[in-house]
């Protein structure tokens, strides 16, 4: 009874799960609905001839394929191995070759030895390379360091580290014939990038030792492999690799295949020396032929794509793929003739939306008067009223940096002007009228320069009068002359510098390193100014007392936060808080400011300031 009354619960969740399809079904638009009925109506019997096709051609046809591409393969190895058993005879007039037995024991150091043996030989090698066009050249190599070319195609770098080249240094160790898989020639010089060469190694046994201390490398192109390869493709996608059992590596020739790491532990299981086999891998089904080349450690292996091998699958898949994309292209025109006319306008909406995120403003064309239409003019309004209140703010930015700038020139203005009055007033009060009219000269030109209307900015030969005004009346002041140098050379007076942007360090070099009572040699001043790489550097050195240890901590920490300090120490000394400010200003992040110790001198202080060229100064 239990059984009996279970049947109809399964029943009931059957029909419930058919019902929620029904209701979903129900709910999708007619043009969805239409669409749904056209790709059933097209898969159902697309995937009937797809699956019948697959099932009765495959079976008939795996077995006739594996045969034809397992002799193919063989035939190949084959050939292969012919080609290089026939290499490896004509060399050996060449082993055997007394002169070039005596070229064995000859040192590195030897070369006229070397030549007048290796004449003897030569010609054999000569005859190998032209005789197989494929062939770039046969490289010697020995024990002893000697290192032995010929070739028509390459040049060889004789000084090359071939015992640490990755792929030659396995040579050495060879006692054996043997084939390296195809690597570069990094040891050739005059070529862009270096060829990709197969090298059958065939090592050389000096008779009278009776041991091998020498190789010789046969560098055959690698493209005429994969050319051979190329010819005999096992299908459209057909692979031909070369397999190490030893290594367990594969080289592949032609397009990359993504079975590699699975092809590789498939041919580990092997056992047999050449054999077949099936292999499944993404989803596909693969036959894999393999056979020896004898001469080397490297087996050939083929691997054919049962789907494409077989015509009649490749075509059933071909009508199955015209099927469905009829099927599904009708029922998209049926149902959606013009749904992307409709979308088109608001993609590009929704484009030039993204582009405006990323801060890039592109108007949307669009000519229709409909409600998308009024969507897209009411956006294009706002890309206008954002431009021109971008421009609005920069314009503002613009004038309120220019105002800084002026403001904080301004301020530098009377620093030394009451000091300057006094001291003329002391030499007008001892009638010394030349001094104070020479004081009112310089004066009078430091004012003129300072209120100039040039946005702050003058020539470098403006500024450096600028300052010597300035150690003139300093020397009225103290009655003595401070020694100063400038270090410029005269092509550089027509750059343009910032306007009072040498002399507050001339002054603050003075105020903590220079004493009246100190000696004319005692302190020295040197003003320099150079171009270096895209940056001009501003120097001010002097060898004086040095600034006290609490002012050097205050300037660094200055220049280390950019200027933004609230020391009180700088609401009284303004004037190198201010010229770091305007260069702040001026440059933003692309200038730099140091304040150190003249390490050079031993004493002082060391300024430099550097400012980037732009790219008038630097032509």
């Amino acid at each position: 009874m239990a059984f009996f009354e279970q049947k109809p619960q399964g029943g009931a969740t059957m029909l419930q799960r058919f019902q929620q399809a029904t209701r979903k079904l129900r709910a999708l638009s007619l043009r969805s609905k239409l669409l749904t009925l056209l790709i059933l109506l097209s898969l159902v019997p697309t995937l009937t001839v797809s699956f019948l096709s697959q099932y009765l051609i495959v079976r008939s046809s795996t077995n006739y394929t594996a045969a034809i591409s397992a002799q193919l393969i063989e035939y190949i190895s084959s050939e292969i191995n012919s080609y290089f058993i026939r290499i490896n005879e004509t060399l050996t007039p060449v082993v055997i070759n007394s002169e070039f037995q005596k070229f064995l024991s000859v040192p590195p150091s030897n070369v006229p030895d070397q030549s007048n043996y290796s004449i003897s030989f030569r010609p054999l090698l000569q005859l190998l390379i032209q005789s197989k066009k494929e062939i770039l050249g046969v490289l010697y190599m020995d024990k002893l360091g000697k290192v032995y070319s010929e070739s028509q195609k390459v040049h060889v770098q004789f000084e090359y580290p071939f015992q640490q080249d990755p792929v030659l240094s396995q040579v050495f160790q060879m006692d054996k014939e043997a084939i390296i898989a195809p690597h570069p020639m990094n040891y050739t010089i005059y070529q862009v990038a270096p060829q990709q060469v197969i090298t059958f190694v065939r090592p050389i046994t000096d008779l009278r030792q009776q041991s091998a201390s020498a190789w010789l490398l046969i560098e055959i192109d690698a493209a005429w492999l994969q050319q051979m390869m190329d010819h005999t493709k096992l299908g459209k996608h057909g692979q031909m690799l070369l397999y190490s059992k030893s290594t367990g590596e594969l080289i592949n020739f032609g397009e990359p295949t993504p079975l590699l790491s699975e092809l590789g532990e498939q041919l580990k299981r092997q056992t047999e020396a050449s054999g077949q086999f099936l292999m499944r891998a993404k989803g596909a089904q693969y036959q894999v032929m393999y056979s020896p080349i004898t001469i080397s450690q490297w087996t050939l292996v083929g691997v054919s794509h049962l789907d494409e091998v077989n015509e009649g699958v490749k075509q059933a898949q071909t009508l199955t793929i015209i099927v469905a994309v009829i099927s599904l292209l009708a029922a998209l025109i049926v149902a959606f003739p013009f749904m992307g006319v409709v979308l088109k306008p608001l993609y590009r909406l929704k484009t030039g939306m993204q582009m405006l995120g990323r801060g890039t403003s592109v108007p949307i064309e669009h000519s229709v008067q409909d409600e998308i239409g009024f969507l897209i003019r009411t956006y294009n309004r706002m890309l206008d009223d954002l431009e021109i209140l971008r421009q609005e703010v920069i314009r503002t930015k613009l004038s309120e940096k220019e105002k800084e700038l002026l403001q904080l020139q301004a301020q530098i203005n009377p620093h030394f002007l009451f000091n300057t009055l006094e001291t003329i007033e002391s030499y007008s009060l001892h009638n010394n009228g030349d001094a104070v009219s020479d004081m009112l000269q310089c004066v009078s030109r430091m004012m003129r320069y300072n209120v100039r209307k040039d946005r702050g900015v003058a020539r470098l030969e403006e500024e450096l009068k600028y300052t010597r005004d300035f150690l003139h009346i300093h020397s009225y002041r103290y009655g003595k002359n401070v020694q100063a140098e400038f270090n410029i050379a005269p092509e550089l007076l027509a750059i343009p510098v910032m306007k009072l942007s040498i002399q507050p360090f001339v002054e603050n070099s003075l105020k903590y390193g220079w004493s009246p009572l100190a000696g004319q040699d005692d302190f020295h001043l040197l003003i320099s100014v150079r171009p270096e790489a895209d940056e001009w550097v501003y120097t001010i050195a002097d060898n004086g007392r040095g600034l006290q240890e609490d002012v050097q901590q205050r300037l660094e920490q200055l220049t280390a936060t950019d200027g933004e300090t609230s020391d009180p120490y700088f609401k009284q000394h303004t004037g190198i808080l201010n010229v770091y400010r305007r260069y702040s200003l001026a440059y933003g992040e692309r200038f730099s400011m140091s304040i150190v110790r003249n390490a050079r001198e031993g004493r002082g202080t060391l300024v430099e300031v550097r400012v980037p060229r732009e790219k008038e100064d630097m032509a």
